[in-house]
């Protein structure tokens, strides 16, 4: 799974917006929603999987909130 683009799942409806102004058909909502998170102590990006909010690279504890732009 590519880190590289990381929207928050929220991001949904501006996504949604957007493809309706430009007459793309769309599914309801994100096919399959990724939770994202930067660790703090090591600033790796995680993919949450299961609601762990673990980093797996250093065990950090993942913020809550959606980090990734900062």
């Amino acid at each position: 799974m590519s880190t590289g683009y990381c929207p928050d799942v929220g991001s949904w409806p501006s996504v949604a917006d957007a493809l309706d102004r430009a007459g793309v058909e769309r599914p309801r909502a994100f096919t399959h929603p990724v939770v994202f998170r930067r660790c703090v102590s090591c600033q790796q990006v995680n993919v949450v999987r299961e609601g762990d909010f673990v980093c797996v690279f250093c065990d950090g504890a993942l913020p809550s909130g959606w980090n990734i732009d900062r």
